[in-house]
């Protein structure tokens, strides 16, 4: 059975963006959990193995014996249904998402537990921004955690279709409309003392600025820094992980999911020429 998700969108345009949070059908949240929980029974079984090579050792009777591989028989069955459960939530994850690009075409990120998605085909006011939100019962984005790594993600996905000069934004669902310098979230939340506002802002200039947007000019580019160990390119971070194991594409996808990443897939010939020296110069460091 496929539950129901909140998908947070961001409607890109021109001159300014919205977010919204669309429900559509979608996998099970507790993927991850499930994935912890093959992980922590994996390790059960590798303890009561190693239980029952004691338990031999102090009481070799066939009675003994038999009771200890029943038991191990019993573990091994519920392990495999466990793990059946995990690769079909990864499937079913995997085609929510691609559900959702298909009816909302676009690029998602992942933030704080929800899903953003970006729309480059909308040009809103922040009002009408909302209204187009609410009509697909959702409203505006009021990002919890973060804002910083938040806005980073944003400008990250404005910065590839940003003209010289111009401004791109991002419509937010916090304003001061109900009282002048009062600034708070659609929930009816202040936002914190120690909002990361912009250079000299709010300043509502021209006694007309009562919305909050994410915006910069194109000519200064946001800056990035990657984590250590990542590798930096074309304003994205890359870091290639390491597995005792072979993993399929599934439980690729999932791990990267789960470090609210994503699988790199090369989209030009020079980004596949860094992923190929990427991977060849790091498997060099990889024992």
């Amino acid at each position: 059975m496929i539950s129901s998700s909140t998908v947070t969108i961001l409607i890109l345009g021109l001159l300014g963006l919205c977010s919204a949070d669309i429900t559509v059908p979608g996998p099970p949240r507790d993927v991850n959990v499930l994935i912890r929980a093959v992980t922590q029974l994996e390790e059960n079984l590798a303890n009561n193995q190693l239980a029952i090579l004691h338990l031999l050792n102090g009481d070799p009777s066939d009675t003994m014996y038999e009771r200890m591989s029943t038991m191990e028989s019993e573990m091994q069955e519920d392990l495999r249904h466990l793990r059946e459960v995990v690769d079909e939530c990864t499937t079913l994850r995997e085609d929510h998402m691609k559900l959702k690009n298909f009816v909302y075409p676009g690029k998602f990120f992942h933030h704080e537990g929800k899903d953003f998605y970006v729309n480059k085909e909308q040009k809103m006011s922040w009002r009408d921004s909302r209204k187009w939100c609410q009509v697909r019962g959702s409203d505006l984005a009021q990002p919890t955690g973060d804002f910083l790594a938040f806005k980073q993600q944003v400008l990250q996905l404005i910065l590839p279709d940003a003209k010289s000069g111009g401004y791109e934004g991002a419509w937010m669902g916090g304003s001061d409309i109900a009282s002048e310098g009062r600034w708070i979230w659609l929930s009816g939340t202040q936002l914190p003392n120690n909002f990361p506002w912009g250079n000299n802002e709010p300043n509502n200039n021209r006694n007309n600025e009562d919305c909050l947007v994410i915006r910069y000019k194109t000519d200064d580019k946001p800056t990035i820094t990657c984590p250590e160990n990542y590798k930096y390119d074309d304003h994205q971070c890359y870091s290639l992980v390491n597995f005792s194991l072979a993993l399929t594409p599934a439980e690729a996808s999932s791990h990267c999911y789960s470090q609210e990443a994503m699988l790199a897939l090369p989209h030009t010939l020079d980004h596949l020429i860094f992923l190929h020296y990427f991977i060849y110069a790091a498997s060099f460091d990889i024992e």
